[in-house]
């Protein structure tokens, strides 16, 4: 049997543009703490597991939902289900 997607006419949203990577990012010599930014870019293109969408397409991820602590080594990601009771959910993660 074929699960059918919970969603199945989710909202869609603008992609933002793609950040431009400076040469000292590109320097592995260089020591750079990570950011918002730089998680954000690491999984925005990830595709929904019920859509050939991405994560930043349906607002799942956003960069202003992304929290580093570099002092910490700890990145935290909140993410919003496409819907109250996503059955992904647990799968994409919880706190």
């Amino acid at each position: 049997m074929t699960k059918v997607a919970d969603n199945v006419n989710p909202h869609v949203y603008d992609k933002e543009s793609e950040r431009e990577i400076t040469s000292e990012e590109q320097d592995e010599d260089v020591v750079d703490d990570f950011d918002q930014r730089e998680i954000f870019d690491l999984i925005r293109n990830i595709n929904d597991p019920e859509h050939p969408l991405t994560l930043e397409e349906l607002h799942v991820v956003e960069e202003k939902n992304i929290s580093v602590d570099n002092s910490a080594n700890e990145v935290l990601v909140y993410f919003s289900p496409t819907i109250p009771h996503c059955s992904m959910a647990t799968l994409i993660g919880k706190v």
